[in-house]
């Protein structure tokens, strides 16, 4: 179940709109995945069989993140298997519900949208998920300017392909430094999980015996 139909077939009671003010205080921590199917072929081809030790913490990441979910797509997501594609179809779910129990509900609760790094039209196969009119965005970037206006959690994690540690490039980096720009009183961090462009120096930060 995907949340198109999410809000169909759980619609929000109105005793659950009139939650307590303990609970409406509850702040819902927000994770963006940016070019999930970076993770496949791309992460293959640079990082061998260290690849799939990455994408299984990220699809951990997915099935047990409970606040909000927002992915962008990029042309290289029909490499993404089904395994990974029901994790985030779960996470999406995942999000709506939570964000439906504690009464917080908004644009940015759940949202699959497009912004590729290289310009990128959609694929025709490609869909994408939450309540947007327009959900393709010319870049990453253009992306996350656009979230700046609907984003409300305190804290933002970035996750996906590719970051770097210095900061200085790569399609997750771009992402964070413009909704920390956007939100300057939010905490907008880089996950752990992303998959960080030193990972091809052959010595895995993380597994540092593999490589």
């Amino acid at each position: 179940m995907t949340l198109k139909n999410y809000a169909s077939l759980h619609p929000i009671s109105q005793d659950l709109m009139l939650e307590t003010d303990k609970v409406n205080q509850i702040q819902l921590k927000t994770l963006v995945l940016v070019h999930p199917g970076s993770l496949f072929g791309s992460a293959d081809f640079n990082l061998g069989y260290c690849a799939d030790r990455h994408r299984d913490k990220i699809r951990e990441q997915l099935l047990t993140h409970t606040g909000n979910l927002i992915v962008i797509d990029g042309f290289l997501s029909d490499e993404i298997d089904e395994d990974f594609d029901d994790a985030i179809d779960t996470g999406l779910v995942n999000a709506y519900r939570t964000a439906g129990y504690y009464s917080q509900l908004n644009l940015a609760t759940g949202l699959r949208i497009w912004g590729c790094d290289a310009g990128e039209e959609p694929y025709s196969w490609w869909c994408a998920e939450g309540n947007l009119p327009n959900p393709v965005f010319e870049r990453q970037e253009k992306a996350a300017e656009f979230l700046c206006g609907h984003i409300t959690s305190r804290e933002i994690e970035v996750t996906g392909a590719w970051a770097t540690k210095h900061g200085r490039m790569g399609c997750v980096n771009s992402v964070a430094d413009v909704l920390q720009n956007g939100l300057p009183d939010a905490k907008v961090n880089i996950s752990e999980t992303a998959l960080f462009e030193e990972y091809r120096t052959g010595i895995d930060p993380l597994f540092p015996n593999v490589g």
